[in-house]
């Protein structure tokens, strides 16, 4: 072990040095220490354990080809080797973010469920991201993430593992995240096991339990017979709202977040989840949800939250199936729907259309018209920089620029600019 000293300076690979002011914290891989670079406070983090040289110069290409998103905690700059050990310099984590296990622990909450979609949705975007540029994380789990919980913002940190798809680092993952072929030792990290990581993050952010650890993992010695954990989570392992094997259930009293959300949310989510985590996906990885497809399905969701007309109170709206609110017990039967591109958007008071839906825009946030009522008259307001046109079933068309609307009436087709063409139904 080679912990470094209050006060040390160390020689980056760049010919500069920083200064140790104090210990952060520590975990089985090394030590985060507070350090003076360039007179502003950074994080290093120091690994007590040798590593090898392609983990080095793997953290070294990172270093120059730069994070693939801004979520990323990127490595700035690695350490010249002192005896054998090195480390990597990285900003620091803001205050008001937390890990995820914090929210698993309701140590932390989410302000809203519009904040729990936002940090999911900025996951998938961010690995997106990453798996374009030709890498693969290989470490996914709840040690990774830290999440704003008034606003669902994250930031990814310990990206020293990430690779180019294929690469072997010694790195493989950590059990109960790990996809099944990891765990029964058939397969090194690539894109296809992040699919199945991020899908496990996923789930316990929307849903608040792990997606593999019902009934058999209360009964099984797990954490000490290393045959029962490949049984848990490898190729025998039983997702506990599998809808054909019932060996795994949720335990009423244990796993009361789940057995509470899994109704709530849309049938959407819970089915691709069931997808993703079934027999056949956990044998063949190219059957799993992609980050991509798991980035379509939650900002589809997010539109199926809605305010209820009758009690005010936020729902999920299904689309096509039961519209009972959960709370007042009214079926809601005259909602219209804005079909645009691959969503469908609910049209109640205050419902937000989104740019990524009308212009593919890359920003989820980006807001591109909103629902409003006037005097009992629903409409969408523009609230984008492209001019819109409604066109109604008698051929009558109305333009509607930023700040204007147009009516949210059955039959009305909307062409948003230069963008995707829309229908009311």
């Amino acid at each position: 072990m080679a912990e470094l000293t209050l006060n040390s300076q160390v020689r980056l690979k760049n010919g500069k040095t920083c200064r140790v002011k104090k210990e952060l914290g520590r975990g089985g891989e090394g030590i985060v220490y507070l350090v003076d670079y360039q007179g502003k406070d950074y994080a290093l983090k120091w690994y007590l354990k040798e590593r090898p040289d392609v983990f080095y110069d793997n953290l070294l290409h990172n270093i120059n080809k730069g994070a693939p998103a801004p979520n990323f905690i990127w490595p700035l700059a690695v350490t010249e080797h002192q005896k054998g050990y090195f480390g990597y310099l990285m900003e620091l984590r803001p205050s008001g973010y937390y890990d995820m296990s914090s929210f698993l622990l309701l140590q932390a909450r989410f302000k809203s469920v519009q904040a729990q979609l936002n940090a999911c949705l900025q996951i998938c975007q961010a690995f997106q991201k990453l798996h374009i540029n030709g890498l693969s994380y290989q470490d996914m789990n709840d040690g990774n993430f830290f999440i704003n919980p008034d606003t669902g913002d994250v930031l990814i940190c310990d990206n020293d593992n990430v690779a180019p798809d294929g690469t072997v680092t010694g790195i493989l993952g950590k059990v109960g995240y790990m996809a099944p072929e990891i765990v029964e030792g058939k397969s090194m990290p690539n894109k296809y096991t992040d699919y199945f990581s991020l899908a496990v993050c996923l789930f316990i952010l929307i849903y608040m339990n792990r997606p593999f650890e019902g009934l058999r993992y209360l009964s099984c010695p797990c954490d000490s017979d290393a045959n029962a954990a490949k049984k848990l989570f490898g190729y025998d392992a039983v997702f506990i709202m599998d809808p054909d094997n019932p060996v795994n259930r949720p335990v009423k009293g244990v796993h009361t977040n789940v057995i509470r959300r899994w109704g709530v949310y849309p049938q959407m989510l819970s089915s691709n989840f069931c997808k993703t985590f079934s027999k056949e996906a956990l044998m063949n990885p190219s059957k799993r949800v992609t980050d991509k497809e798991w980035h379509y399905i939650l900002l589809q969701v997010r539109s199926m939250f809605v305010k209820c007309p009758f009690c005010k109170r936020d729902r999920f709206l299904q689309i096509a199936e039961d519209r009972t609110c959960v709370y007042c017990k009214k079926t809601i039967t005259s909602v219209q729907t804005l079909k645009v591109g691959r969503f469908f958007v609910p049209l109640t008071e205050g419902q937000k259309v989104y740019a990524c839906m009308t212009n593919n825009s890359s920003n989820d946030d980006a807001v591109a018209g909103e629902v409003v009522d006037k005097n009992g008259n629903l409409g969408i307001v523009n609230r984008s920089e492209q001019t819109w046109t409604g066109i109604r079933q008698d051929g009558q068309m109305k333009v509607a620029a930023n700040g204007q609307g147009l009516p949210a009436m059955k039959g009305l087709t909307i062409k948003f600019g230069q963008g995707e063409t829309g229908q009311i139904f």
